[in-house]
């Protein structure tokens, strides 16, 4: 899938191919987190879809109780309205993603889907689904929708013609994007660059909404009208997203993801400890080979407050074939762990997780280019491998690696090659300044030395 983007944030133009490794480099202020935001919606959020054409699918369906859609029909005849719809409905969407008013984000900005379509049909066919609307007793009120890994039919069974047409609208309508358009369906976690600080003080920002309300319910103000005006008026999506994450975290822990080894190796590689979450929520982190008790997070360095989000995320909740979005993984590490996150993070996307990421970090950007170059295989490469301590499930194709630089209000594919990774010029601009700065300063004084002896 190919996302364009006009006028979104500082960035008057620019297009995203979504990989199963996405990178954004770029200067501050450059649109990265705009876009990172805006895919997020894109893939998580289910924004407001009613197509059209099912009104006429809802009318047989009512007639006979039973109706049946060809996979490659439906795409085939409706293909550009559903896009087109997708992306008007995304649209009125973004200010509230954003957390800002209707009168405060760009009417101009404009998002545009383009899709492979025999690899969206093939996706389609191959994908099984079942879903059910039902209101009371499932046997008296409800429509299901089924459809068989590998077949063309989606198999439609309406069990009382009471339920309102613009429910039966909305539900077919979404399933049918669940189907149809494989790659806008999937689950996304995205840690914010504010998710130190969130990780801190999910529980005060709770505390105090919920002090609100009591006020507002002894004043006989709508408490929920309260809690969503307080939402909507401070926090972008992602944020409030990741908010209500935390505030789970206590029920949430008993659950078992099949990527918890890869939180594992961050606690041991990365952090040397492991976190504990009680049944209340509460957060603390525990040093390996110690007789420091366990600490509260607050107590904890930044690394461990930074890094207790993924960890998490890993340990209880990721899902092969999920998104993990991730804006800045290098915040508050040491360059070598840097590296380490960066070697993690290719484990996953080689364990079948997808993963986009924007960093402004050259140790983690030349840290995927030797996974990339050492993938690629040459003479000596093996025992390179061995000597640094590469393993081969942290190793990628450039293939599945896209990059793109922000700059100048433009998105620009970067240069992905297996025999040099990613060519990331803008890291080296910097680095070639600073070395010019440093050796131009260095000798000024080595020379003046010389005159004043």
């Amino acid at each position: 899938m190919k996302i364009d983007f006009e006028h979104l944030g500082g960035i008057e133009k620019g297009s995203i191919q979504l990989n199963d490794f996405t990178l954004f480099c770029g200067k501050n202020n450059s649109g990265k987190t705009y876009v990172m935001y805006s895919l997020y919606g894109l893939l998580e959020k289910d924004f407001d879809i009613r197509f059209n054409f099912v009104k006429k699918i809802i009318e047989k369906l009512k007639l006979e109780g039973t109706y049946r859609l060809d996979v490659r029909e439906v795409f085939n005849s409706n293909q550009i309205e559903m896009v087109k719809h997708i992306e008007e409905h995304f649209k009125k969407y973004l200010p509230r993603l954003f957390g800002v008013t209707n009168e405060e984000f760009s009417n101009t900005t404009t998002i545009r889907l383009n899709f492979d379509d025999e690899d969206l049909q093939a996706r389609s066919i191959k994908k099984p689904a079942k879903n059910t609307l039902s209101l009371g007793k499932i046997k008296d009120w409800s429509l299901s929708l089924e459809k068989e890994a590998d077949s063309e039919i989606i198999q439609l069974t309406l069990h009382n013609t009471e339920i309102p047409d613009s429910l039966l609208q909305e539900f077919i309508s979404k399933s049918l994007v669940s189907i149809l358009f494989t790659c806008l369906s999937k689950d996304s976690f995205l840690l914010p660059a504010e998710r130190a600080g969130l990780n801190l003080f999910f529980k005060e920002l709770s505390s105090t909404r919920n002090l609100l309300i009591q006020h507002a319910q002894k004043d006989k103000v709508d408490p929920m009208e309260l809690l969503k005006d307080i939402i909507s008026s401070r926090y972008a999506d992602p944020i409030q997203d990741y908010i209500q994450h935390l505030n789970k975290i206590g029920r949430t822990k008993s659950q078992k993801s099949i990527y918890r080894e890869y939180a594992q190796n961050i606690q041991k590689k990365v952090l040397n400890g492991k976190y504990e979450v009680d049944s209340q929520g509460n957060v603390f982190f525990i040093p390996y080979r110690s007789d420091t008790k366990k600490l509260p997070l607050h107590f904890g360095s930044s690394t461990v407050k930074t890094l207790f989000g993924l960890v998490f995320y890993l340990e209880h909740l990721a899902e092969r074939g999920d998104c993990l979005m991730i804006d800045e993984p290098e915040l508050n590490l040491h360059p070598d762990n840097q590296r380490q996150v960066a070697r993690i993070l290719a484990q996953l996307v080689n364990a079948d997780l997808k993963v986009i990421v924007s960093t402004h970090s050259d140790y983690f950007v030349r840290e995927l280019n030797n996974l990339i170059m050492l993938k690629k295989g040459f003479s000596g490469s093996i025992e390179l491998q061995k000597k640094f301590g590469y393993q081969d499930n942290e190793l990628l194709e450039g293939k599945r690696v896209t990059a793109y630089l922000f700059n100048e209000k433009k998105i620009t594919p970067m240069t992905v090659d297996n025999e040099e990774g990613i060519i990331a010029e803008t890291f080296d601009v910097v680095i070639n300044d600073l070395n010019k700065s440093s050796n131009e300063i260095y000798y000024a004084m080595q020379d003046a030395k010389e005159l004043n002896d």
